[in-house]
């Protein structure tokens, strides 16, 4: 086999791959739903936060002056360490490894890695779309007088809430096809969405968010991520056609 015969057949065995990393036949109009629903509530919610600045006075204002009053140094120092479920230097090289192990049966090397890096790159642009959004909304942060850990840039959608919702919603996107019974998902769906929540609300614990930053982190992470699925397995049923 010449050169690029071994090429060819490398990149036929990662688009036959890639499949087991997509979502379940059935889920596709569920997937596109659920992402349009989110997409339109992260919207709204933006929205109402982009004309409603600052938000001293607000609900917002008023959890986050509850929050100063109640966190200690244990509680801080625990938000501390599981904040960083949110920073993309620790999400981005997970989601290689579980796209990567995610396919059943015997894979090439070549192909389990082009599995991996197909996840990464997705919510890399997720990451990316949802940067762009904070930086064109704007907006400020709690008092500085106020943080318990490093922060910096706008404040809308929370950076690292988008990066864990998304990060949790691509390992059930990768895992789920392995599991065998409607529980195993059911219970996968909670671990993940707990994920994302406890790292959302590590944010607002160390005061650097408002708690309407960490609920469009969410909104938006499960829109990115549904409307991708959704997207990706269409496109796969019409070529099969």
């Amino acid at each position: 086999m010449t050169d690029s015969e071994d090429q060819h057949a490398s990149l036929t065995a990662v688009a036959v791959d890639l499949p087991q990393v997509l979502p379940r036949t059935g889920a596709a109009h569920g997937l596109l739903l659920l992402g349009v629903s989110t997409g339109i509530a992260f919207t709204a919610l933006a929205i109402a936060v982009g004309t409603h600045f600052p938000p001293a006075g607000t609900l917002d204002g008023s959890i986050h002056s509850w929050v100063i009053l109640h966190r200690g140094p244990l509680n801080i120092d625990i938000a501390r360490v599981l904040t960083w479920g949110g920073a993309t230097i620790v999400t981005l090289p997970a989601l290689i490894v579980i796209g990567a192990l995610a396919p059943k049966g015997p894979r090439s090397a070549f192909s389990r890695l082009g599995s991996g890096f197909l996840l990464a790159g997705i919510a890399s642009v997720g990451v990316y779309v949802g940067l762009v959004i904070n930086s064109l909304m704007g907006g400020e942060r709690p008092d500085p007088a106020d943080w318990a850990g490093a922060a910096s840039g706008p404040t809308f959608p929370s950076g690292h809430t988008t990066a864990a919702t998304i990060f949790a919603a691509c390992c059930v996107w990768a895992i789920a096809p392995r599991l065998r019974t409607r529980k195993q998902v059911v219970w996968l769906c909670i671990g993940a969405g707990a994920y994302a929540v406890v790292v959302g609300l590590t944010r607002v614990w160390l005061g650097v968010h408002w708690p309407t930053d960490v609920i469009g982190g969410w909104l938006f992470g499960v829109s990115w991520t549904a409307l991708a699925a959704s997207a990706a397995l269409l496109a796969i049923r019409r070529r099969r056609r």
